[in-house]
């Protein structure tokens, strides 16, 4: 039956100014039924399963746009797949327009006229909905280096619309030096202008990874960072050292850039190659390294460093507190840290 001008009227409202609150909004929970009925109508074509049809691929990518992977106080998964034995779906990351038209082209739909119209209200829900979230985190999602959908890559494809997002999570996601360039190399200039904190501790890349981190702040992403964190992660040592101090001594980080190297794997020498680019860096920023295996002398140096920058204060012994007393310290730090990356890479929460 056609409906009433009202009836259309209200239909065409919907579809175009409220569809995104349906599925993408962060507090909706979405249910995804994926599997099709044991029973079907006579004739019922089989081969348009769930992902090959335009609308629900519509709704599941709209649905992944920007959600909490999990509640922490509720602990449910807000999207769900009632086929999956565990009661959850599979995490993905969030799907651009430009890939959407790539996923739309081979799909099927009823009325051979959606396509457009869903590609059209796709991209005004992921530019509307990545272009306003605050907060982002997949802590614990291994991003893949070929994965069609969890791959840096197509991380950073996603990232290049969030124009306010504050806060992003990628602790335990197993980013190597080679997925650490991917993602750097997908993001554009100018990329994420109101980012603040950037999580990626509990990962596994080492001094390569470090330089692509820092050569990214060097060209203007993320202009306004104020706390990067590269702590548990023991794969971080001298060399790695290194490059943050290259990085610092130019000058060109953010001038209120915090970066934490807790839990990591810096001796002597790399200490003390930071405490000698502090001096270069910007007039606010500052070194949290609590917990490495450096000795006095590399402590001496970084709290010399930190009183000459900032003026002395007590808080300054505290992110250059060490172990080296303890016959121990290096197997405990090192214990420490492994420990700390395992638990992110669960997804369990973790203040790195």
């Amino acid at each position: 039956e056609s409906r009433s001008r009202e009836e259309k009227a209200a239909f065409d409202r919907m579809l175009n100014s409220t569809m995104d609150l349906w599925y993408a909004h962060r507090s909706v929970t979405v249910v995804l039924l994926t599997q099709l009925p044991d029973e079907l109508p006579a004739g019922f074509d089989q081969s348009r399963t769930y992902d090959t049809r335009g609308w629900t691929t519509f709704e599941r990518c709209s649905a992944e746009l920007a959600k909490s992977y999990q509640l922490q106080v509720a602990r449910w998964k807000l999207v769900i797949d009632v086929a999956d034995e565990g009661g959850c779906s599979q995490r993905r990351l969030p799907t651009t327009p430009a890939r959407m038209a790539q996923l739309l082209a081979g799909c099927r739909f009823t009325n051979g006229a959606d396509s457009a119209t869903v590609l059209a209200l796709y991209a005004q829900t992921a530019t509307a909905v990545l272009g306003t979230v605050e907060k982002l985190s997949y802590q614990g999602l291994p991003l893949v280096r070929g994965d069609p959908w969890c791959s840096p890559s197509r991380l950073a494809e996603a990232l290049n619309y969030c124009q306010r997002l504050r806060h992003l999570v990628l602790r335990g996601s197993r980013l190597g030096d080679d997925e650490v360039e991917e993602l750097v190399a997908g993001l554009e200039g100018g990329a994420l202008p109101a980012l603040e904190a950037l999580h990626l501790g509990a990962n596994r890349f080492a001094a390569r990874g470090t330089g692509a981190c820092c050569a990214l702040l060097r060209r203007g992403v993320a202009p306004q960072l104020q706390h990067l964190s590269l702590s548990f992660m023991p794969t971080l040592g001298d060399e790695s050292a290194a490059a943050l101090a290259a990085a610092l001594a130019t000058g060109s980080l953010p001038h209120k850039l915090a970066v934490d190297v807790s839990f990591c794997s810096l001796a002597d020498e790399g200490a003390k190659a930071i405490a000698a680019a502090l001096p270069l860096a910007g007039p606010s920023c500052n070194i949290i390294c609590w917990f490495n295996q450096f000795g006095l002398a590399g402590q001496s140096a970084m709290l010399a460093a930190l009183d000459a920058k900032h003026g002395p204060a007590f808080a300054h012994g505290t992110k250059v507190m060490s172990l080296f007393t303890f016959p121990f310290s290096a197997a405990l730090v090192r214990a420490a840290a492994l420990g700390g990356r395992r638990a992110a890479e669960s997804g369990r929460t973790l203040a790195c």
